[in-house]
């Protein structure tokens, strides 16, 4: 009985990551079917406000294990925020403006390999053989992939040279931010951590739109209205929740497996609501980034295999 609880639980965390990944691929095709006239700044603000907002009531939650931020506790979640929301998925969602959302969701999923790079920067985790091999093996897929947009014909696009640009800056700097946040989420837990940072970095993004003129509105239509909530409610609130429960039960390395899917489903979605299509070289980029974050995977799974085996 209790192995059969057991099974079905992880079943349900293993089903939650996977709801997780699927949401979260969607994320660069909803910003291309926004109205023209809806801003990357706009749908970045409210995005992370409606989200944060729906987060709240669980991060509010007295927890045994986290502690609550005092004022300089605060202070640093609103660094986070604001790195996260304006020089990340602000960037991102720039990029998606200018090029294409299968390029921008590709480049991003190689935002793992950034995680590496930073933690042996800043938290001195040591990068292994395998680390490289992946980083060299990524670094290349987006070389391809960049090569393929070259040779596109890009008149579809406002620009997609800058938009390749954007999507890099945006892994890079996500990378960094997901680095810089491990000792608040180790302080404070995760939802708590994010649902404090997503709604100050939703308000720096406001407060710097309207000191810049930026418009922060968005046209009323319903099919805007539909996408905006969808993005708020489910890829940055739902989308995070079910994540959290399901690494919960399958660990933060099973759960990041699922990461792989991302630009498989992306792609395939980009094709299938924007009819965006990729070049046969680009195909190869695809693969050769899935390859590069599945490298590292492979050096854990013989290295456990071993120890059970010894």
């Amino acid at each position: 009985m209790h192995n059969f609880m057991k099974q079905e639980s992880n079943f349900k965390s293993h089903l939650y990551c996977f709801i997780t990944i699927l949401a979260w691929s969607t994320l660069e095709v909803s910003g291309k079917l926004l109205s023209p006239d809806v801003t990357p700044y706009a749908i970045t603000a409210w995005r992370f406000l409606i989200g944060g907002l729906l987060l709240l009531p669980f991060a509010l939650k007295p927890s045994a294990e986290h502690e609550k931020p005092g004022l300089k506790g605060i202070l640093h979640l609103g660094f986070l925020g604001f790195f996260n929301v304006c020089l990340s998925m602000l960037i991102l969602q720039l990029s998606v403006y200018y090029g294409k959302a299968s390029v921008s969701a590709i480049i991003l999923s190689i935002n793992p390999l950034f995680v590496a790079i930073f933690a042996g920067l800043f938290l001195k985790e040591k990068l292994g053989k395998t680390d490289i091999i992946a980083l060299i093996v990524g670094i290349l897929g987006i070389l391809v992939l960049v090569l393929g947009e070259v040779e596109m014909d890009d008149s579809k696009y406002r620009n997609l040279p800058l938009g390749v640009l954007l999507a890099i800056v945006a892994a890079l700097n996500f990378g960094l931010y997901t680095v810089l946040t491990k000792s608040a989420v180790q302080r404070y837990g995760n939802i708590r951590t994010n649902a404090i940072s997503f709604l100050l970095g939703s308000a720096s993004l406001f407060a710097y739109n309207f000191i810049s003129g930026k418009d922060s509105l968005i046209s009323f239509s319903l099919s805007n209205f539909a996408v905006t909530a969808y993005m708020g409610l489910f890829i940055t609130g739902i989308a995070y929740l079910l994540y959290f429960e399901g690494m919960k039960n399958i660990g933060a390395s099973k759960a990041s497996m699922y990461f792989f899917l991302k630009p498989m489903f992306a792609t395939f979605l980009a094709w299938l609501l924007l009819g965006e299509s990729l070049q046969g070289i680009q195909v190869v980029a695809v693969m050769l980034i899935v390859l590069a974050m599945l490298i590292p995977r492979f050096s854990t799974f013989r290295l456990k295999s071993k120890k059970s085996l010894d």
